[in-house]
């Protein structure tokens, strides 16, 4: 290596992170520390045998981190390495057996950081030490955390269109108070609209109800027309929420009137607008519950939309908005069966979802993966019916028809519970293509609606039929390795050169969550969530603790950059609602930021290894 002198370096720069953490002191102290290396073109700046007392920053150039004759990493201007050459880890590989080398793709400049400066900065600012010194997960939930500080923005700029409107219930003013109360009780509703003798709108509430009744003593059979308060506080549909929030809190009311070119269109309740300002979700879940036929249920899946640009927006955890989304897209789905489906349907089957939306991981609106479990013995003659519409209408609300007809409507997936039992039996003991990607399907079931014991039956058969067939789960291990992870697309960025677009799915979700199925499978695990997967195997000792919570974190980093790379994308489709994200999984690695950047590069590495670890565990080498 060729080091110049030590010189307080103004090329270093102290904005990237986690060296923006630093005081002016500590920057100073640094700048006294700092070495700088220049390397030429093929250079070897750091390899297995050399050992090093230094972390490497590139000031200039780009520099190659090959692991075996395979480009693994290409590090630019602001990326360090060489860390875990400086704490004793300097060739490990997946199971420390692949030799890493750190070459110069051209020439090259590094800012070098001698062990002792750094230690004394760790020590005298541990928020630092954290940053620069913790291990991969740590690392990552660093960076994550420096982009979780979202505006509320979104929320206070909502409109009362976005809230759930109670439908207007209009009474005469001839009614009696008994009419008005039976007419609430009927319609579900807290209050009721008065017409006027001379055209005006009046209000009674449920509370109104009570005080002149119970309190004051008016006999039911009393006129509704002279005891409705008039003289209405209205809004229109397009106003902002908080205008109705403030107008609330002016009056002391619990509900305003909405008008859209001023005729009465609903009612917006406090409870319901509150919702909205804390939580979208609740929202849709108010329109799913009130939902009286698909239409409805039509509005409040393309709500689901705008819910995850919000949440996104405002910094929600990937998780937490997939558990929401999940939970939403289940209700909407049972809601549905049980509008069209007949009674004795209802009773003697199981609706279930699978893939992403099984295991609770769905995000935007994939393809339909569901079937229909029946009860041995029972017969529907309006079978087909039903089955076509149910997967027509989730059609309409945004969700494609499965390529493979994983759906309903395909009698090979809607069937008795001893059919299911012979297919699986013939997937585990007659495996084939299409029985591997059938059994991996089903095992990631989770039930909607009707009797959830159908599931749990064919789930237990499932798990009892499974024997420590080594042929058996190497071949349903395959598919984890059939996707390329590319690493030498960041080397394109550095260059100048526009980076081809990289399926995120294929090369980094999809490795993980088959590799851990196929993991838990063998285990026999119930468990249909990715992450409860990978915990339970650790807990197991199937997997390393470590290498836990590395999947774990880069699970949900690379579920965060898809859905980012989707929502960030300006809206070239048509507005409002009714407007879906389009399902891409393409990310443009020229188009992601620094920290996305690193953390793309990083989880990428990650799945290469576990991608060697489940290749030697099943054997698929051999």
């Amino acid at each position: 290596m060729q080091h110049a002198m030590p010189t307080a370096s103004p090329d270093f720069d102290y904005g990237q992170p986690p060296f923006d953490l630093l005081t002016d002191d500590q920057r100073t102290a640094l700048a006294g520390a700092l070495d700088i290396a220049l390397y030429p073109r093929d250079a070897v700046l750091l390899s297995r045998e050399e050992p090093t007392d230094a972390m490497f920053v590139v000031l200039r150039g780009t520099v190659q981190e090959r692991r075996g004759g395979e480009v693994a990493a290409v590090h630019g201007p602001g990326d360090r390495f060489g860390l875990q050459a400086l704490y004793g880890a300097a060739g490990a590989g997946a199971g420390g057996s692949t030799a890493r080398r750190f070459v110069a793709a051209e020439e090259c400049a590094c800012h070098l950081i001698p062990r002792p400066a750094l230690e004394a900065l760790a020590a005298e600012n541990p928020e630092f030490g954290a940053a620069i010194l913790g291990d991969f997960a740590q690392r990552m939930r660093d960076l994550a955390a420096l982009r979780s500080n979202r505006e509320m923005a979104a929320l206070t700029m909502a409109r009362i269109r976005q809230a759930y409107l109670h439908p207007p219930l209009f009474v005469d003013a001839a009614a009696s108070l008994r009419d008005a109360a039976e007419a609430m009780r009927q319609n579900r509703a807290s209050s009721v609209l008065v017409r006027g003798a001379d055209g005006a709108a009046g209000i009674l509430t449920g509370t109104d109800l009570r005080d002149l009744v119970v309190l004051d003593g008016r006999p039911v059979s009393e006129p509704v027309g002279p005891l409705a308060r008039y003289g209405l506080l209205t809004l229109d549909r397009d106003d902002l929420l908080f205008n109705a929030l403030v107008l609330m809190t002016k009056h002391a009311v619990r509900r305003v009137v909405v008008t859209e070119n001023g005729a009465i269109v609903g009612l917006l309740e406090q409870s319901d607008l509150l919702a909205v300002l804390s939580n979208h979700s609740q929202v849709i879940g108010l329109q799913v519950e009130h939902a009286t036929d698909p239409a409805d249920l039509r509005r409040a899946s393309r709500s689901i939309v705008e819910l995850i640009r919000t949440l996104h927006a405002t910094g929600v955890k990937v998780s937490f908005i997939a558990d929401l989304v999940t939970e939403l897209n289940r209700r909407i789905f049972r809601k549905l069966f049980e509008l069209l489906a007949p009674p004795d349907l209802l009773a003697n089957s199981c609706l279930i979802v699978m893939g992403s939306e099984g295991r609770g991981e769905q995000l935007l609106k994939t393809d339909q993966d569901n079937g229909l479990i029946l009860r041995d013995g029972f017969d529907c003659p309006d079978l087909p019916r039903f089955a076509a519409d149910f997967t027509r209408h989730l059609v309409e609300f945004g969700y494609p028809p499965c390529p493979g007809n994983i759906m309903v409507s395909n009698p090979e997936w809607t069937r008795p519970l001893a059919g299911y039992k012979d297919a699986l039996f013939n997937w585990v003991h007659r495996p084939d293509e299409a029985a591997q990607m059938n059994l991996a399907i089903f095992y990631d079931a989770a039930p909607v609606a009707g009797d959830a014991t159908l599931l749990a039956e064919a789930k237990d058969y499932l798990l009892s039929r499974l024997q420590d067939n080594q042929m058996f789960f190497t071949q349903f291990a395959r598919p984890a390795l059939s996707f390329d992870t590319p690493s030498g697309l960041f080397a394109a960025l550095f260059e100048r050169r526009r980076a081809e677009a990289v399926d995120i799915k294929k090369a980094g979700i999809f490795p993980i969550v088959h590799g851990v199925r196929a993991l838990a499978l063998e285990k026999h695990r119930a468990e249909t969530n990715t992450v409860e997967r990978i915990q339970v195997l650790a807990e197991l000792g199937a997997l390393d603790r470590k290498m836990a919570a590395d999947l774990v974190e880069a699970f949900t980093i690379l579920s965060t950059i898809r859905l980012k790379a989707r929502v960030d994308l300006p809206d070239d489709g048509p507005e409002g609602e009714g407007a879906e994200l389009a399902i891409d999984n393409l990310v443009h690695p020229d188009r992601l930021g620094k920290l996305d950047r690193d953390q793309f590069k990083d989880c990428l590495a990650l799945v290469k290894s576990f991608k060697e670890l489940i290749a030697h565990h099943f054997r698929l080498n051999h």
